[in-house]
């Protein structure tokens, strides 16, 4: 590069150009767009599977379900989540809050599933 286009480079006052704010805002737009999608419906039951066992909580009722001993789910405000866990790792505990459809929180050790459902019907939510 010559002497002259360096000057004329460092002499703009502006580099960023309008080509260059298209793309950022398009980014932005697409960004926007897909985390709108990724965030899914709430849903309104958490299944809880457990070897035969099979049970539905609604997820718009305060609730608290031992497991076998094993762990307790606790519903509340629309969200699921694991508490008092009697296994090694606490993997289930440390997921944290569940309340989206598909969402779920899986205790390997215990063999313990917990999945929010979506509007599927809570009718005969106990053993099935």
């Amino acid at each position: 590069m010559n002497a002259r286009k360096v000057d004329a480079l460092r002499a703009q006052k502006c580099p960023f150009r309008i080509a260059d704010a298209a793309v950022l805002i398009a980014i932005v737009l697409l960004t926007v767009v897909l985390l709108g999608t990724l965030e899914g419906e709430a849903g309104n039951g958490v299944e809880i599977v457990h070897g035969n066992e099979h049970i539905v909580l609604p997820l718009d009722q305060n609730a608290q379900y031992s497991v076998d001993g094993c762990l307790t789910v606790i519903v509340r405000d629309g969200k699921a989540w694991v508490q008092d866990a009697r296994c090694k790792n606490r993997i289930c505990e440390k997921t944290g809050k569940i309340g989206r459809v598909g969402e779920s929180i899986v205790c390997a050790q215990n063999g313990v599933a917990i999945t929010v459902t979506g509007k599927s019907s809570l009718a005969g939510t106990v053993g099935k």
